[in-house]
């Protein structure tokens, strides 16, 4: 079957297709605290940086909701809005999609892999036709909530309006990166990164994972980066693991792109709220969920990451979480908390937090 390249939609724009099933999704309660996967075991009172992962595809309750049920959480209602954000950064930066030479098939594994999940977790408003016109390799892309309608042939560049990474992460609300091995050390090779936190991808594009985190305190000599590593390596085929990371974002606001590349657009955000008198309650409790896969086609790893923010406001609406995370802060020693960037902000953070506990 013979596919243009011409796009059947326009991939900049976000066009909700009106059916029921779209009116549904987008008429979804925006309630961030239900969807934030909580980084913190009841009774956790102190944090250090772990290899903490365990299975995916598990829901996990909460005391505001549940997460966890599928890899990818599209956001609900905030879909569009997420990614309309995403994709004006890819637009306005093309260096936001990094490709080292061969790893091209990988990023069509991601993201056939992605589109075949994405299909069966939403099948109300995704789908994926597998085959089409009789040739196996030939599929058709539909999400009706942002309006993509897109024909494309496995592996054929000329079929897609951009590259196979760009397409996903035009899809998704994922930063995508995939790693593979090279001289016995797993190297950040490919990526599409437009929601970083205080990173950039091109600049981290093909270090390994020593060099990347070097400037983690205690990850390398502790020897947890060589865990974590080993980790990857054995990560088997069938099955997908899953790890959630935590901080309070550099910007009081609800911006997710928070990378080196947006610096000029935030830096002042903080400052501006101090300002403003409401920089404490605004801060984004920023959660940041990583899944681990090892794509079926290429045996390539992804490292992929979903953030999540709630503000400090909206967590004092659950008292036992507020008292756990002002504890947690308060606890921290001072060189996590130089490195994660708010180590001068915790008093006034946790003042806030245990003042709302009555």
């Amino acid at each position: 079957m013979t596919v243009t390249r011409q796009p059947s939609t326009d991939f900049t724009s976000i066009n909700p297709r009106q059916t029921p099933a779209v009116e549904a999704f987008l008429a979804q309660p925006i309630d961030h605290m239900a969807r934030l996967p909580w980084p913190f075991p009841d009774g956790q009172e102190s944090f250090r940086y772990s290899v903490n992962v365990d299975q995916a595809r598990v829901p996990r309750p909460t005391l505001a909701g549940e997460w966890g049920r599928h890899v990818c959480d599209p956001g609900g209602a905030e879909y569009p809005l997420i990614m309309a954000e995403r994709r004006a950064s890819l637009d306005a930066d093309p260096s936001r999609v990094k490709v080292l030479p061969g790893m091209e098939l990988a990023c069509w594994d991601l993201l056939l892999y992605y589109l075949r999940d994405l299909a069966l977790s939403y099948p109300e408003v995704m789908r994926l036709e597998e085959g089409v016109g009789g040739d196996p390799d030939c599929f058709r892309w539909r999400n009706d909530v942002l309006g993509t309608d897109q024909t494309f042939v496995l592996g054929d560049d000329a079929t897609l309006p951009c590259g196979a990474l760009e397409f996903l992460a035009r899809e998704v609300p994922d930063d995508l990166l995939l790693v593979r091995e090279r001289d016995g050390r797993l190297h950040f090779d490919a990526g599409a990164v437009t929601f970083a936190a205080a990173w950039a991808v091109s600049f981290d594009v093909g270090m390994d994972m020593y060099e990347i985190h070097g400037v983690v305190p205690r990850m390398n000599g502790s020897g947890m980066t060589a865990r974590a590593e080993e980790f990857l390596k054995r990560v088997p085929a069938d099955q997908v693991f899953r790890r959630v990371n935590w901080n309070i974002s550099a910007s009081p606001t609800r911006k997710y792109d928070i990378s080196l590349e947006a610096l000029p657009e935030w830096a002042g955000d903080m400052a501006a709220a101090v300002e403003a008198g409401d920089a404490i309650e605004s801060c984004q409790f920023r959660i940041e969920l990583e899944h681990f896969i090892r794509l079926p086609m290429t045996g390539a790893v992804t490292f992929n990451i979903r953030t999540f923010m709630v503000s400090l406001a909206e967590i004092t609406g659950y008292p036992a979480y507020a008292a756990q995370l002002a504890t947690i802060l308060e606890e921290l020693p001072d060189d996590l908390a130089t490195y994660k960037g708010f180590k001068d902000l915790i008093p006034d953070m946790v003042a806030y937090l245990r003042s709302s506990l009555g």
